[in-house]
């Protein structure tokens, strides 16, 4: 027996005698879900423009500044609302030869009774409103988007898992794992500047409604055998 077993040892090269285990195959499975998470809006935003033509460009740009600056004051009254300026713009109008001056003022808030309110007075004042709309405020936005993407997340487990076992493997991790959580929900279509001038008009009207935040997960799941 000793003679035979150093034959063998002979006969067999000493490479394959150290060659580990083949390892165990790999499946990968590429897999996506989404998730929703619905939450009601907590900040109005009223994006406002104060226009004025004149014979010179600086009698123009000063009514505008008047506006403004009236407008802000306005603002500052009111508790809560938050108030910032936006692009001024100057031009001059072929057609009559007067020159034109714009500039936009933006109010955001959370009491959306004080707010309109506010907007209405600024419509009687001679403002223009172009948008008006409820939205998430940052905070609530990312921590509807943290939600929605561990929901999205929970849902691939629980799928990888079923696919394994169908398969008769196991999971045995996640490779290229993305996550899709958008920043923003859509922004509404802007209103028409015709449609929100008024001289003496009552406070414009603005619903809220729920916003659906959602996100997106892919993954590649890695599968063995049992």
């Amino acid at each position: 027996m000793r003679r035979l077993f150093i034959l063998l040892a002979l006969l067999v090269p000493p490479a394959a005698l150290a060659q580990p285990a083949a390892p165990l195959a790999e499946t990968t499975l590429h897999l996506g879900e989404s998730a929703e998470v619905t939450r009601a809006p907590d900040e109005i935003v009223a994006v406002l423009r104060a226009e004025a033509r004149a014979g010179s460009a600086a009698a123009a740009q000063e009514a505008v500044n008047r506006a403004i600056a009236a407008a802000l004051d306005r603002a500052r009254a009111v508790p809560g609302v938050r108030a910032a300026t936006g692009g001024y713009w100057t031009n001059r109008v072929e057609e009559s030869r007067a020159w034109q001056a714009s500039q936009q003022i933006t109010l955001r808030g959370a009491d959306g009774a004080a707010l309109l309110d506010l907007v209405g007075g600024l419509q009687q004042q001679g403002m223009a409103v172009s948008q008006l709309h409820w939205q998430l405020t940052r905070e609530t936005a990312r921590a509807a988007r943290e939600e929605a993407s561990r929901l999205a997340l929970d849902a691939l487990r629980r799928r990888a898992d079923a696919v394994a076992a169908q398969l008769g493997l196991q999971v045995a991790g996640l490779r290229e794992v993305r996550i899709d959580a958008p920043d923003r929900a859509p922004r509404p279509t802007p209103m028409a500047m015709s449609a929100m001038r008024a001289a003496a008009a009552p406070p414009p009207a603005a619903v809220a409604e729920d916003i659906v935040v959602s996100a997106t997960v892919e993954a590649v799941v890695v599968l063995r055998p049992r």
